[in-house]
């Protein structure tokens, strides 16, 4: 009966003549297919360019740099600069056996950088070397620094592949000395920034040698700019985050309460806050999308029944001459499942074509943009059509029904 030539015809012949009525319907059923692949796909685009921002970094990160106080505390005025210190470093690490990597940071701004007769102003990093594995930085030639680096306060340097085009163009870097403020560093190591983060990709813009050296030479000698810690995997961040910052306070003699002294952020808390958002939004958007999608199949349903009813001699004529109530059936299904299904399958294919547009234009963009390379989800398309389609199976199922049930001399008497 599926494959029956017979069927096929009177089932387009059906369509032939209800063309508006079937035409309708069926822009019903493409637009909810159509809508939840279309909002699947920008949602997916919106949440790529959203979490784009938190890089390769490590999720289980907590950054913390020093500000002014804004409590009297034992005697000490408000508007203290906590700055922090390597022995802060070196005490934290003895208190929190729980971090896993600690990379404290000091900062020199726009220093003068040249090779040969090639100069330019780069921005000088001081680095213990976890920094590199919490920031996902990797070397594309020689090595990233090293704990003999900052133990033996070596002047050598890893250079950003942006520092590298522009000092040694195609040439290579690794073992040529520069000259950062009239002081020669040797360069050990290139590293490209794994991912797509532009604020995170200014590493590739920067310079890196050991911490030790860099508070020696550009510093005085004890005071950095900021730290980011990693913690263990069999912890959250959030649940030790006080006990840091604490501890912190305590060295600097800062209030307890005073929230304003120690800059804080904890990216693991924003993660799980966008993540949380993200699942929140794919839900709505599922709701949505079935939402109109069902709309459409219940146009579906109520077509078929109006088909049935304008059929109902046919179908009284059909079982006068021996037609099956499983043949009627049938025939009703295969009616409601070809217009669901067709329809369903334009608008999935329309769906995804746009999205695929979106996806080309929005690579012209770069890569710092809020919203980045939407794509539809393979098993979500098929997904929504297996639904699609069983759907248009249970809306031909009550007129398939209610035509087996025509009693065919009714059927016959009726107008």
């Amino acid at each position: 009966m599926l494959f029956s030539k017979d069927t096929w015809q009177e089932i387009i012949g059906t369509i032939r003549k209800n063309k508006l009525r079937t035409g309708l319907t069926a822009a019903g059923v493409f637009w909810g297919i159509f809508m939840l692949i279309f909002m699947m796909g920008m949602g997916d685009g919106l949440e790529k360019g959203i979490m784009n921002e938190f890089g390769g970094r490590s999720t289980n990160s907590l950054y913390l740099w020093p500000k002014s106080t804004s409590i009297v505390y034992k005697g000490l005025p408000a508007g203290r600069w906590a700055r922090f210190t390597l022995d802060d470093i070196y005490a934290l690490q003895k208190h929190a056996d729980y971090i896993d990597i600690l990379a404290p940071r000091h900062l020199t701004h726009n220093a003068l950088v040249s090779y040969q007769d090639q100069s330019n102003n780069f921005e000088i990093r001081g680095e213990w070397p976890g920094v590199f594995k919490v920031e996902s930085m990797l070397p594309i030639e020689g090595r990233v620094l090293n704990q003999l680096d900052e133990k033996r306060h070596r002047k050598v340097a890893v250079i950003g592949k942006t520092v590298q085009e522009e000092l040694f163009g195609k040439g290579s870097a690794v073992g040529k000395d520069i000259i950062v403020q009239g002081i020669s560093f040797q360069i050990v190591g290139v590293i490209k920034y794994e991912g797509e983060s532009r604020r995170l990709q200014e590493a590739e813009e920067a310079i890196f040698v050991p911490l030790s050296t860099s508070v020696q030479l550009y510093g005085d000698g004890k005071h950095i700019s900021w730290l980011v810690c990693t913690i263990d995997a069999d912890k959250m961040v959030s649940n030790v985050e006080d006990d840091i910052i604490n501890f912190i306070k305590m060295r600097h003699i800062i209030a307890p309460e005073d929230s304003r002294a120690i800059g804080c952020f904890n990216l693991e808390k924003e993660f799980r806050k966008l993540t949380g958002l993200f699942s929140g939004i794919r839900i709505f958007l599922w709701i949505v999308g079935i939402g109109t999608l069902m709309a459409g199949v219940v146009s579906v349903s109520n077509v078929m029944l109006i088909t049935v009813k304008d059929r109902t001699r046919e179908i009284g004529v059909r079982k006068a001459i021996g037609a099956t109530p499983f043949s009627i059936i049938n025939m009703i299904l295969l009616e409601s499942v070809f217009i669901t299904a067709l329809s369903g399958y334009i608008g999935l294919i329309v769906g995804t074509f746009i999205i695929s547009v979106v996806n080309i234009l929005s690579q012209g963009m770069g890569d710092d943009q809020m919203f980045q390379n939407p794509e539809v989800n393979l098993s979500i398309s098929v997904t929504a059509f297996v639904v699609l389609v069983i759907s248009g199976l249970i809306a031909g199922l009550l007129p398939s029904m209610h035509a087996a049930k025509i009693n065919p001399v009714e059927a016959l008497r009726s107008d």
